[in-house]
C-alpha cells in the first residue's frame, strides 16, 4: 500500500522520532542500526523530508521508541486502523478505546484462535475440535458460521480488512484474520524481544534490559488467561514458552548490566509460575545474591533441590549447581560469552 503524509504529519512524525531517540540515549547511527535502515533514512524522517517512509522500518522505529497506541497510529499511518487486541491476559477487543463486546464463551474462543494464528487460513475443524472436542453436534459447522458471522458485524471493518472488506475473512472451509501488528500486543511483544536480543548481540545490555522490561509489562496475566477452552491449546502454550524465554534473557542482560534488582520481580513470578525450572532458579539465585540477598538467594537453592528430590527423585543439575557455587564464593560479575551463547540458543 502507497502511504503519503502531508507536511504536518511529517514534521509531527520527525519530532518524534528525534525526541524519543534523544530520551532514549541513542544517537542517530545506533537508532538507524537497531531499526535495519540506513542512516541516510533516518535523518530524512527526522527531519520531515521522506513522503513514504518504509512501513517495516516505522514499525520498528515505534517499538524502539516506545510510542503508546494513540501515538503510533499517527505514526503507523493508514494500515493501524482504531481496532486494538491484547491476548496478553484477557482477551480484550476495543475500538476507539472502548470495549468491544466479544459475545459468549464460545465465540470468544473462536476469535482467540484467529487472532494467535492471524494472517493464516484455519480449517473449521480446528475450530469444532476445540469447541467440542470429540464428540460435536451435527450443528457445529452451522453454530460455527454463527460465530464468525457475530464476530465479523463487531469488527466491521475497523482493521486492516483488504480486498474483502473486513478483518475476518472465509476461505474454502477456514477463516483467516488480517491484522497489523501494531494492534497486537502479542506482537508488540515479540518486536521488542527481538530488538532486546539484537541490543545484547550488540554489547549494549543496558538498552537490551529497557527493552525487556518493557516487553514484559504487556503481560497482565496467563495468556488468554479468560478462555478455559484454549488453556492446553499448543499456541497458548508456545506464546508462554516465549514469555518464560524472555524473562531469562532479561536476566542474562540484567547480569551484563549490573541491574540485577530490575529482573528481579520477573524472576520471582517466574519461578513461582515454573516451580521446577532451574534456569529459572538460577538466574534468581544470582540476582538475590547480587543484590545482598545472599541468604534468600542460598534459600532458594536449598528449597528447589528438596522439591527436586522429593518430587521428582533427581538431583539439581550442574547449572543450578554452578549458580550455587557462584553465590558462596560472591561471583555475580555479568559474564558476557555466555549471555550470548544462551541468546543464540533460545
Amino acid at each position: 500500500m502507497s502511504e503519503r503524509y502531508d507536511q504536518h504529519s511529517r514534521h509531527w512524525m520527525g519530532m518524534q522520532i528525534r525526541e524519543r531517540r534523544i530520551a532514549a540515549g541513542l544517537t542517530q547511527r545506533q537508532l538507524a542500526d537497531e531499526a535495519g535502515i540506513s542512516l541516510g533514512a533516518l535523518r530524512d524522517l527526522e527531519q520531515g523530508r521522506t513522503h513514504s517512509p518504509v512501513w517495516a522500518a516505522r514499525r520498528e522505529l515505534r517499538a524502539i521508541l516506545g510510542l503508546d497506541q494513540s501515538e503510533s497510529a499517527r505514526f503507523l499511518g493508514p494500515r493501524t486502523r482504531d481496532i486494538r487486541i491484547e491476548v496478553l491476559g484477557p482477551l480484550t477487543a476495543s475500538r476507539q478505546g472502548a470495549p468491544v463486546p466479544l459475545g459468549s464463551a464460545r465465540q470468544r474462543a473462536v476469535f482467540a484462535l484467529l487472532v494467535l494464528h492471524r494472517g493464516t487460513i484455519l480449517h473449521r475443524d480446528a475450530f469444532i475440535d476445540v469447541l467440542w472436542g470429540m464428540r460435536p453436534p451435527a450443528s457445529a459447522v452451522t453454530e460455527l458460521q454463527g460465530y464468525v458471522s457475530r464476530l465479523r458485524k463487531l469488527l466491521g471493518s475497523g482493521l486492516d480488512a483488504g480486498k474483502a472488506g473486513n478483518p475476518i475473512t472465509t476461505v474454502g472451509a477456514g477463516y483467516r484474520l488480517m491484522v497489523d501488528d501494531g494492534q497486537l500486543d502479542a506482537a508488540t511483544f515479540e518486536d521488542l524481544v527481538g530488538l532486546a536480543r539484537r541490543a545484547v548481540g550488540s554489547q549494549n545490555p543496558a538498552r537490551a534490559c529497557s527493552l525487556y522490561e518493557r516487553a514484559l509489562s504487556l503481560w497482565h496475566g496467563e495468556v488468554l488467561a479468560d478462555i478455559d477452552l484454549l488453556r492446553q491449546h499448543p499456541a497458548v502454550i508456545a506464546l508462554a514458552c516465549r514469555r518464560s524465554d524472555a524473562v531469562l534473557l532479561y536476566g542474562f542482560a540484567a547480569e551484563l548490566a549490573g541491574v540485577h534488582e530490575q529482573v528481579l520481580p520477573h524472576l520471582r513470578d517466574l519461578c513461582a509460575r515454573e516451580r521446577f525450572n532451574e534456569r529459572a532458579h538460577a538466574h534468581m539465585m544470582i540476582a538475590l545474591a547480587a543484590t545482598g540477598q545472599q541468604a534468600a538467594a542460598l534459600h532458594t537453592f536449598t528449597e528447589l533441590r528438596s522439591r527436586l528430590n522429593d518430587e521428582l527423585g533427581i538431583r539439581p543439575s550442574a547449572l543450578l549447581a554452578e549458580a550455587h557455587t557462584r553465590v558462596l564464593r560472591q561471583q555475580t560479575a555479568g559474564r558476557y560469552s555466555a549471555a550470548v551463547r544462551e541468546t543464540d540458543a533460545t
